[in-house]
């Protein structure tokens, strides 16, 4: 694992040495200067500095003092931060573009408000205010053919959905409504009709595929919108045009929340979207790196034990080996139990509600999956949400050390957000890294009180004071669209426990300050492997800097998700914001 560490370093820096982000003409200052305001490192060796030198290749080569910087490089470029805070380029751990392009470049009808850069879309609350929304929708487009496409319906603030109440908006217009955890969606029977959607073709793909298919309902979920549902309705879904732009939006909004860097765990990217991912994401004017981790059920699903590894192998020779535009070497995302924002997490004690969770890759599939990419050395990634799949998890993990013992194996954790004290104990034996979405807390654990979880365990969800004290490496993302992506909301909502109504609930659970940011840094970058390029301001990393206008260690600690944004710096290269 180690190794492979490396070599992957070595082959980041020398993708960085060769960027274009700097021309190399003799009149060209070959290093910038930063200085004129505080700078926090993120390094505990070193954590604030007076300046940093950054080199024409967009590495850092000198932190320090503002005198001995310019006695060493008397000739840079001078940029005078004018009393604004320079920090480590901040990290979103984990994000879905593909979704996040899509879902908020259609109308957005949710629980709570969302910001975009040219429209705000209001909250909704209630059944009867989101079918007014929805009917408002329909209403205006102008084509009678075009489907109507909608994302942000949660059951659990707006009722039940089915096929007849969608009829009833429409019986001649296909709508197509993506739940808020995009785990699911509702169809109408014009949409079944438009798509050919039908039960033969259903049953083909298994019974495990066919129980999450209702085609009588118009509801698909889990498995069922993924393994059947999405392809048939892909290339239309996210036609060119509508993807281009949403894509295009997507590092709007990431630019505007200082993002440097993100990743997407379980990456689907088909390879008719290739080039617009290179053309969107590989451009220039793109100031951040666009990373990715290939998914384990399609593959597993189309291949099998034998042809899984080969598959996920091939996937990530799809894009460039280098640049800013590519696949992490040897990383594997599973999908364990099913989405929390549906309540399809798989819990030990059930629902107050008689429903029940759902596996999106089974016990079993993960037990296969594991082994065959944790005896090849690759750092596993899986995403569970209920201490059931928590429990099913640390055996697997048991068995796998025991099998085959690794160190330094990073398996990390990912959304975690129903466990208990026990099991983050166990999984600190274990040596397992986790990253959260604290975001469960801010939008949904007082409305899983009262439906479903019960406050107890709804209001307990993401604990991280738990890990902090276990001193497990934690990391923060947003798993956008599931939060906003926005790591400074991210770090305040980790360390306030404050709900969209303003409420605090379970602030022993909370995460420090210090460790929030950490986890949009340096505990980020580490839980990629990258802690050797990227995550903090240290001497021979890639000068990626977030430039905040308030300092986020010395405001008031329920303020800190509104320190404004004054710019990036990527790859020594100054993006400001625009205003």
């Amino acid at each position: 694992m180690k190794q492979t560490k490396i070599a992957s370093s070595l082959l980041f820096l020398s993708s960085v040495v060769s960027s274009s982000a700097f021309a190399t003409s003799s009149d060209i200052p070959t290093t910038t200067l930063f200085y004129g305001g505080p700078i926090i490192t993120m390094e505990k060796a070193q954590p604030i500095a007076e300046a940093v030198v950054t080199s024409q290749y967009g590495k850092i080569v000198y932190v320090g003092s503002e005198k001995e910087a310019l006695k060493q490089y008397p000739d840079s470029k001078k940029m005078d931060l004018n009393d604004k805070v320079l920090m480590p380029g901040f990290i979103e751990q984990h994000l879905h573009p593909f979704l996040s392009a899509l879902t908020l470049n259609m109308p957005v009808i949710a629980p709570e408000e969302w910001q975009l850069p040219n429209k705000t879309w209001p909250a909704v609350t209630n059944h009867d205010d989101y079918i007014a929304a929805l009917t408002e929708q329909e209403k205006a487009l102008k084509d009678p053919n075009e489907t109507l496409w909608t994302w942000g319906f949660n059951n659990y603030f707006h009722g039940e959905l089915s096929r007849q109440e969608l009829d009833k908006i429409s019986k001649t217009r296909p709508i197509g409504v993506w739940h808020r955890s995009a785990h699911e969606f509702y169809v109408n029977s014009a949409f079944i009709e438009k798509y050919k959607l039908n039960q033969a073709d259903v049953d083909k793909l298994g019974k495990e595929v066919a129980a999450q298919v209702y085609l009588d309902k118009g509801h698909f979920l889990e498995g069922g919108a993924l393994i059947y549902l999405l392809p048939r309705i892909g290339r239309d879904l996210a036609n060119k045009e509508r993807f281009t732009a949403g894509l295009k939006q997507m590092v709007t909004m990431l630019h505007q929340k200082g993002v440097t860097a993100y990743n997407e765990p379980g990456a689907f990217i088909p390879d008719y979207m290739i080039d617009t991912y290179l053309d969107v994401l590989g451009s220039e004017s793109t100031p951040m790196y666009s990373f990715f981790t290939p998914e384990s059920k399609t593959p597993y699903f189309t291949k099998g034990k034998e042809g899984v590894l080969k598959e996920v192998e091939r996937i990530t020779t799809t894009l460039p080996e280098t640049g800013k535009v590519r696949y992490f070497d040897k990383q594997i995302k599973l999908l364990f139990d099913g989405a929390i924002i549906s309540q399809l997490m798989k819990m030990k004690d059930g629902y107050q509600d008689g429903h029940h969770g759902e596996w999106i890759q089974t016990p079993e599939d993960v037990e296969a999956i594991t082994k065959i990419f944790w005896e090849n050395d690759y750092q596993v990634l899986v995403h569970v949400n209920g201490d059931l799949g928590v429990e099913k998890l640390i055996g697997i993990l048991e068995k796998r050390q025991a099998e085959y013992p690794r160190k330094d194996h990073r398996f990390t954790i990912v959304h975690f957000a129903n466990s208990t004290d026990a099991q983050v104990k166990k999984l600190k034996s274990l040596g397992v890294i986790i990253s959260v979405n604290p975001y469960y807390v801010t939008g949904f654990s007082e409305k899983f009180g009262e439906v479903g979880l019960g406050k107890e365990r709804a209001h307990a969800m993401v604990r991280l004071a738990t890990i902090e004290k276990e001193n497990i490496s934690v990391s923060l993302h947003s798993d956008a669209p599931m939060a906003p992506s926005d790591p400074l909301l991210l770090a305040w909502s980790a360390a306030t426990r404050i709900t969209n109504s303003g409420n605090v609930v379970r602030p022993d659970l909370a995460l420090s300050r210090d460790a929030a940011l950490r986890g949009i840094t340096i505990e980020a970058a580490y839980s990629w492997g990258q802690e050797q390029n990227l995550g903090s301001i240290k001497t021979g990393k890639i000068a990626n800097f977030t430039i905040l206008e308030q300092d986020p260690y010395k405001v008031e600690l329920k303020n800190l998700k509104d320190i404004p944004i004054y710019g990036t710096v990527f790859e020594g290269k100054l993006f400001p914001i625009d205003k």
